[in-house]
């Protein structure tokens, strides 16, 4: 008799549990969504620049390392310049000499002035010769051959003399081109000089130095990294698809990799116009709205940006949600597939715009 009310119980708790519904349910709520785009980057201080090297050699010379504070036009390396003393040395020889040919006692000009001398008394010899052959042969002293031969000398001799003259112009006025072309040279020569002195652009805290003293430059070498003492900003990637959402003045939260247990606020300061074709995403610019002690430049971050905001509206959970934003809604004993219009996505719920109500039961498939 026990054992027939035993087999009788389990068959009727079998039929009860394949009785039971195979989805569960639940109602939409009300309540604030938040939506946020995901962003990765670091930390770097503000208005850093890199100083570069724009010249080869050796670094003879070192007066920084990381955290001196440094001021606008302060000497940070010094470079080995002894070749380039040579170009300057060899610079100011050619002025020199360059300068002594504009002289009016130049050996070249001199020579030539000595030659027009020379042709200006044979031109005007010439010139009296002719007279003087006109007036004999007016009187029909001398043959016409005699008088077109004192012409034809006057005119060679003239022709003589203003032939030089042109050449000690022209001699002249070379001499003065490749004197300016030599002090160009020169003050090309000394502004190379200062290549060979790193110099600071503008104040600030030395956050990298990147060689070392002893160490050979290459034109375009980073030899240090220089920013912002008090201020540090945030760099962050964007894929394209995220890009259209981000706006200035946006709150971004922030998470250091350092300190996985803090979060830090800033705002989206500025979004670069400009695809980065390396790390395939967008740059922007956030800046922390409270000052920051202690972060270190470089630090790695995972960051939230939030897009968007509303303080009520209905929400559903995501796995409720199947293929072409659809659900199923519960009316009575029914189940009908209903569509609906989302609007903020956040990590775990989806707003509902339009197609279902707050008081419309969901359901979802065990």
């Amino acid at each position: 008799m026990k054992s027939s009310l035993f087999y009788a119980l389990a068959i009727m708790a079998l039929l009860q549990s394949s009785c039971k519904p195979k989805y569960e349910e639940v109602l939409p709520k009300k309540g604030p969504v938040t939506e946020a785009v995901f962003a990765s980057g670091s930390v770097e201080p503000r208005d850093a620049y890199i100083v570069t090297s724009l010249s080869d050699g050796f670094i003879i010379k070192s007066y920084i390392s990381e955290n001196d504070i440094v001021a606008e036009k302060q000497i940070l390396f010094r470079l080995d310049n002894r070749q380039q003393n040579t170009q300057v040395n060899i610079a100011q020889t050619n002025v020199s000499y360059a300068k002594m040919n504009v002289s009016s006692s130049a050996p070249a000009l001199q020579q030539i002035q000595v030659q027009i001398e020379a042709a200006k008394v044979k031109m005007q010899t010439d010139s009296v010769n002719m007279s003087r052959f006109e007036r004999l042969y007016a009187t029909k002293s001398v043959s016409r051959q005699e008088l077109d031969n004192a012409i034809v000398n006057y005119k060679s001799s003239l022709s003589s003399y203003k032939a030089l003259n042109e050449s000690y112009k022209a001699t002249a006025d070379r001499a003065k081109q490749e004197f300016a072309n030599s002090q160009s040279q020169l003050q090309n020569a000394q502004a190379g000089n200062q290549y060979y002195e790193l110099a600071a652009i503008s104040p600030g805290k030395v956050y990298q130095v990147y060689k070392k003293q002893g160490d050979l430059v290459r034109r375009g070498d980073k030899v240090a990294q220089i920013g912002n003492p008090d201020s540090m900003v945030i760099y962050l990637d964007i894929d394209e698809g995220s890009i259209g959402k981000i706006k200035e003045g946006q709150q971004v939260l922030v998470e250091l990799n350092t300190d996985k247990n803090k979060t830090y606020e800033a705002l989206i300061y500025k979004v670069y116009p400009h695809f980065n074709e390396t790390s395939q995403s967008y740059k922007v610019e956030a800046r922390f709205t409270t000052a920051t002690n202690g972060i270190i430049s470089g630090t790695q971050l995972q960051a939230n940006i939030v897009t968007n905001k509303k303080a009520a509206t209905i929400l559903i959970p995501h796995m409720y949600v199947i293929q072409g934003n659809k659900v199923l809604v519960k009316k009575g004993d029914q189940i009908d597939t209903t569509s609906i219009t989302t609007g903020i996505v956040s990590d775990d719920w989806i707003e509902v715009l339009t197609g279902i109500s707050a008081s419309d039961k969901i359901v979802k498939m065990k």
